[in-house]
């Protein structure tokens, strides 16, 4: 058995000796701790005996314990400076002596104020919420200015009321314009169904339906926001003319039915008897050379249209030097308008005047009613009648051969510019049988009586025909609507000559009636055969009329559309028009001055956020270092 080794008497005497030595160092202290705790804690002043060498965190665990309050992490000991201890730090290192004052608080968090900051990077909080506001606001006001730059459109309305059938067009301009007239364009077109307004002499209420299906289209192409500032027209030309000449309560009535109508639109419409109205023959000749000069660019400006093709514009050397004539034939009448050559001035009731594009235009234009080419053909038809003793059976020279055409005398003879023919007692339900002869030059002198070439020219300078004022021919000219539609059967549109055009001419009026079908079958045989009277026509109104000879005829220019764009009277009134009207706003998010004021407060922002970010970055490295104090004590229950 093996004894055990005992310890040496001086190694023991030794350990107790070094004990007291340190019982004698680390001395116990007495300290009052006061309770500065939420109510619901308990509350008061407590004496506590403690060794100064146990740290913050311990007596503060021990100090709930004795004393029955809820331990948690978020306690902490702050001395007569109101300054926080350390929970690490022991009572000596804390600098608490003997009677000394502490009170106990709750910081609401694991760690006091200083180290939440400092564990939370509140610099690259701040860094992203300004590079937000930043961006953002740079976006927000970018696009609030492109939208000021874009473009911004007026727009108009106007109904074209001839004596076959209406037609609505939708005009749109840019209101960012060195001018006050509108370079507008055409962007939509609606056909009224049924025939001209004239035709509801009868039953004026039964034009509404038609009407108002074009004016529900329009609404849809207008934008919502712009249709009551919208301004619609309406003008009735030739066939109202005659309406308005022989019973003037009945085109009365009509006018009521189109003015009542429009008025239930959402358009612009406060002046109806102004907005809707019988055109005069000058008003139409007037608008219809404008359209023809604007469309191909003789007005020293381009229209829209016409920007994508070429940027040049031309600055004419005077109002009206440059400019087209205008030769316009509708159902009704026909129009002759140009830029004549005088050193004398005009009669007044022969020119028209406009202000267009900041120049002012003073032109000849003149219109010729009953003379467009349905009235013309009617009163031909009246004419054959006459001269042949109001007979039922007719010859008609102007016909093809083979030809026979039905005709009742009230289509003939009711009509206003035939009314005064019909002077023989002949019933009104008589039919009129027309058998064509092909004899084209009795043809030619049979529509020549149709003009009073024979009449007293009262003025100076020559005449058109019935006494009628016309200066010398000037310029080129367009010849659109029926002129354009006669030489394009003819295939004249691309000769400039007026042989060529007299020898198409012969050659059709001298085919039999089964020979036109048989070549033109792509034509309407309602209109087949018409066109050698029409031809005829438009050869004697154009020289011996107007007067073009060989040499002038050249500067014809036979057009249906110009650049794009229906030649006809209601865009040159649109454009007329748009000098009248008050001028358009433009509404603007903000002006240039506050786009860059807010674009380098925007800019500001994002430089500040950088800042932000450079410091956020720093502090992460500090703190990584160490230079933030992190707690790590552990806040564990006495064991």
């Amino acid at each position: 058995m093996q004894l055990k080794k005992r310890r040496p008497f001086y190694s023991i005497q030794l350990s107790k000796i070094l004990g007291l030595f340190i019982k004698i160092i680390i001395m116990d202290i007495t300290v009052m701790v006061r309770s500065c705790l939420p109510l619901g804690d308990r509350q008061g002043i407590f004496s506590q005996t403690i060794s100064e060498d146990m740290t913050v965190g311990y007596f503060i665990r021990k100090l709930c314990k004795e004393e029955g309050i809820k331990m948690r992490s978020s306690l902490t000991l702050k001395n007569s400076s109101e300054q926080d201890l350390r929970w690490s730090a022991t009572l000596r290192e804390a600098y608490v002596m003997s009677d000394a004052e502490l009170s106990l608080h709750d910081s609401d968090d694991d760690v006091d104020l200083q180290t939440r900051i400092m564990n939370c990077n509140m610099w690259l909080y701040v860094a992203v919420a300004c590079f937000l506001v930043g961006v953002i606001g740079l976006v927000v006001v970018v696009v609030l200015h492109h939208k000021d730059q874009e473009p911004q459109y007026s727009y108009g309305v106007v109904l074209d009321a001839g004596s076959s059938h209406t037609k609505l067009f939708v005009y749109k301009w840019s209101i960012k314009c060195d001018h006050e007239t509108a370079l507008a364009n055409q962007i939509h077109s609606c056909r009224v169904s049924g025939g001209g307004i004239s035709s509801y002499e009868n039953d004026p209420s039964a034009l509404r339906p038609p009407l108002e299906v074009c004016l529900r289209e329009a609404e849809g192409v207008v934008p919502v926001d712009k249709q009551s500032v919208t301004p619609v027209y309406l003008g009735a030309t030739a066939g109202m003319r005659l309406i308005h000449a022989v019973n003037f309560s009945v085109s009365d009535a009509i006018m009521d039915v189109v003015r009542n109508t429009i008025q239930s639109s959402k358009f612009q419409f406060t002046q109806p008897k102004t907005q809707a109205r019988i055109l005069t023959g000058a008003e139409e000749g007037l608008y219809s050379w404008i359209t023809a000069n604007y469309v191909s660019g003789k007005f020293g400006v381009i229209p829209p249209s016409e920007v994508k093709t070429s940027r040049h514009v031309r600055s004419l050397l005077g109002a009206g030097e440059g400019t087209m004539g205008a030769l316009d034939m509708g159902g009704a009448s026909t129009q002759i308008t140009f830029y004549p050559d005088l050193s004398a001035p005009m009669p007044e009731n022969y020119s028209g005047n406009a202000v267009l594009f900041e120049k002012n235009y003073t032109v000849y234009t003149h219109s010729y009613l009953c003379y467009g080419i349905n009235e013309f053909r009617r009163k031909y038809q009246a004419l054959l009648v006459k001269s042949q003793n109001f007979s039922l059976d007719l010859t008609n020279p102007c016909g093809l051969q083979g030809n026979t055409l039905q005709e009742n005398y009230s289509n003939i003879f009711e009509a206003p510019c035939t009314r005064e023919s019909a002077q023989h007692p002949i019933s009104k339900n008589s039919t009129f049988t027309f058998t064509g002869s092909g004899n084209i030059t009795q043809c030619v002198e049979t529509v020549r009586e149709l003009f009073g070439f024979n009449q007293t020219c009262p003025y100076s300078s020559s005449c058109s025909f019935n006494g009628t004022y016309q200066p010398t021919v000037h310029g080129q000219f367009y010849a659109f609507s029926n002129f354009y539609f006669e030489a394009s059967f003819l295939n004249q549109t691309n000769s400039n000559s007026l042989s060529e055009y007299q020898t198409a001419l012969s050659k059709f009026c001298h085919m039999t009636w089964q020979q036109a079908k048989d070549q033109y079958t792509h034509t309407p045989l309602d209109y087949l055969p018409w066109y050698c009277f029409g031809g005829t026509y438009v050869q004697i109104l154009l020289t011996e009329a107007y007067k073009f000879d060989a040499n002038t005829w050249k500067t014809l220019h036979f057009v249906e559309e110009l650049n794009g764009t229906e030649v006809g009277w209601s865009l040159g009134f649109m454009i007329d028009s748009s000098s009248d009207l008050p001028p358009a706003k433009r509404d603007f998010f903000m002006t240039n001055l506050t786009f860059a004021l807010l674009i380098t407060l925007f800019v500001l922002f994002i430089l500040i956020s950088i800042g932000f970010a450079c410091h956020a970055v720093k502090f992460q490295r500090q703190k990584q270092r160490g230079q933030f104090y992190k707690r790590t004590d552990s806040y564990g229950a006495i064991q």
